[in-house]
């Protein structure tokens, strides 16, 4: 699978207008490359208690401890455009059961939101989550290592209706 990985930090130097500067760059990128079908927007979760304390998640693979994994869908909730999020529904259910048959307990429960995280820019479209801030970089990779292992199984099933 031929991508384009854009590593701007488009919170820094402040999280409000994050999303905006992220727009601008995806449609830059569509503009630029029409044939973009998957934009994924990663993160990590930031998972604490009320005091502070930082908290990781896990799991036991048979590759070693691994972050769990979170995907995040948008709507059109918040009243902006998104006619199509049930297509990102659709395919981020897809990844999920395509990981969760080789790793039951890599993936937490898919969240739909209402906002749309620029996910109206394409219909395969995708907030990755992986792991949380008390998780290793060790395990954030084998994370990320997984998920791109379910998620290009899945995009590239010819029987899969995500294609």
């Amino acid at each position: 699978i031929s991508t384009i990985h854009d590593r701007s930090l488009y919170d820094y130097p402040q999280y409000n207008g994050a999303y905006d500067r992220s727009l601008a760059a995806i449609e830059s990128y569509l503009a630029k490359y029409p044939g973009i079908r998957f934009v994924l927007d990663v993160h990590r979760d930031a998972i604490t208690d009320g005091d502070g304390t930082v908290y990781k998640v896990i799991s036991e693979t048979d590759r070693g401890p691994s972050a769990q994994l979170s995907l995040i869908v948008g709507t059109n909730g918040s009243g902006l455009s998104h006619d199509h999020w049930r297509e990102n529904l659709k395919l981020a259910a897809a990844v999920q059961d395509t990981i969760l048959q080789d790793y039951p307990t890599l993936m937490r429960p898919i969240t739909v939101r209402n906002s749309r995280y620029n996910q109206h820019c394409t219909t395969g479209s995708l907030l990755v989550e992986v792991g949380a801030a008390g998780n290793s970089l060790d395990e954030a990779l084998l994370a990320a290592q997984l998920f791109a292992e379910g998620f290009a199984e899945t995009v590239t099933d010819t029987g899969s209706e995500t294609n």
